[in-house]
């Protein structure tokens, strides 16, 4: 059996924790269980989604209930269990609090673990990229699990389980990534050659409730009642995007992954398990539509690249801003300020130097900034 081409769906229709586990266990079983990938012994590291600090309510961050039952599962084989992350909003500590998973992760007897350290990796195979400076305490792990959270991303159509893997590299590397590849598609290019790199060894997607519109911060809750793993993560993420109604060309990473003919994006050649047609959601809000930037990227790429570099959706500061200086902090390329106006104080982008990596309206707290 080919565990690359599996994918598996499971319902799950709340984040009670005793149906969370009940849905992990039917997850998990074409695989054979977690035993089929570790023991007593193994160092075993669960990597969520932890963008920033948010409650488990806002959907911007995997579930604790999620990240409960797949410790324990882990612990139940004998592994020892590790949690970490590289938040752009704070500290892993702080973040891990908000978002619940501090408080599971010493319920459990897990360990929190911060990425500080870097350690470069080299991937000869890459496209755009064959060197990565990777978190060397995910790399010490001998076995991960790629643990994401189903949100639409205004930069790459929807965030899964390849998006999830920009978390394996240090805040200060995230914003030199997205000033190294500001053109949509190298982008996701460089996303995949870094998921390739690090290969982790189960990818798993919460999607019992997903966000849909402005996503990856301030979208909408939108129950989907999904649990979804693969040992493939883009095999997993062509099935995410099925489940909320994305073609292929409407998420940038897929898109790229059958430009270069990547296992998994073609969903004919998958073994899906589960009920996938039963979970379909026909009224999922995919926010900004990137499908036009891909087809053109096929048919005409230089005319998509130039057309990018000009004509790409703008971030836009709404009057809701408040000042705070999160956005300025997280700017890849330092174009954001706040300055002083007739009446008050305001933030302003250098729309010359802009990236539109939307870094600012995927950080910003108040939902101030929109696309």
């Amino acid at each position: 059996m080919d565990l690359e081409k599996i994918v598996s769906v499971t319902s799950c229709q709340s984040y009670n924790f005793p149906l969370v586990r009940q849905s992990l266990a039917a997850m998990l079983e074409p695989f054979g269980g977690l035993e089929h990938f570790m023991g007593p012994g193994s160092r075993v590291l669960i990597k969520p989604n932890l963008l920033t600090a948010a409650a488990p309510e806002k959907v911007v961050t995997t579930h604790p209930a999620v990240i409960k039952g797949l410790i324990l599962a882990a612990q139940e084989t004998g592994a020892q269990v590790f949690v970490g992350d590289s938040p752009m909003g704070g500290t892993l500590k702080k973040v891990a609090a908000a978002a619940g998973i501090m408080a599971v992760v010493e319920e459990t007897g897990a360990s929190l673990l911060p990425f500080l350290q870097a350690k470069t990796v080299s991937f000869p195979a890459g496209k755009a990229c064959t060197n990565f400076p990777l978190a060397k305490e995910a790399l010490e792990m001998d076995f991960i699990i790629n643990a994401g959270k189903l949100k639409t991303h205004s930069l790459t159509g929807l965030t899964l389980a390849v998006k999830n893997c920009y978390g394996f590299l240090a805040n200060k590397d995230k914003m030199r990534y997205h000033a190294r590849y500001p053109i949509v598609h190298d982008f996701a290019d460089f996303l995949l050659d870094l998921y390739l790199a690090i290969k982790p060894g189960l990818s798993l997607v919460d999607a019992v409730v997903g966000m849909d519109g402005p996503g990856p911060r301030v979208g909408r809750p939108k129950p989907l009642g999904a649990l979804l793993a693969s040992t493939n993560g883009v095999a997993l993420d062509a099935v995410c995007a099925e489940l909320t109604g994305f073609s292929t060309n409407e998420v940038t990473t897929l898109h790229q992954a059958a430009r270069r003919n990547i296992p998994g994006h073609d969903l004919r050649k998958l073994e899906i398990k589960g009920p996938l047609e039963t979970l379909r959601c026909r009224t999922f809000d995919k926010g900004i539509s990137i499908g036009g930037w891909s087809f053109l990227w096929r048919y005409a790429p230089t005319l998509a690249r130039h057309l990018q570099q000009r004509r790409r959706a703008w971030p836009l500061v709404s009057e809701e801003c408040n000042q705070c200086g999160t956005c300025l902090k997280h700017c890849p390329a330092e174009v954001m300020q706040v300055v002083a106006g007739s009446r008050e104080k305001k933030v302003t982008i250098d729309y010359k130097k802009c990236l539109r990596c939307y870094c600012c309206q995927e950080i910003c707290p108040q939902g101030a900034i929109k696309i």
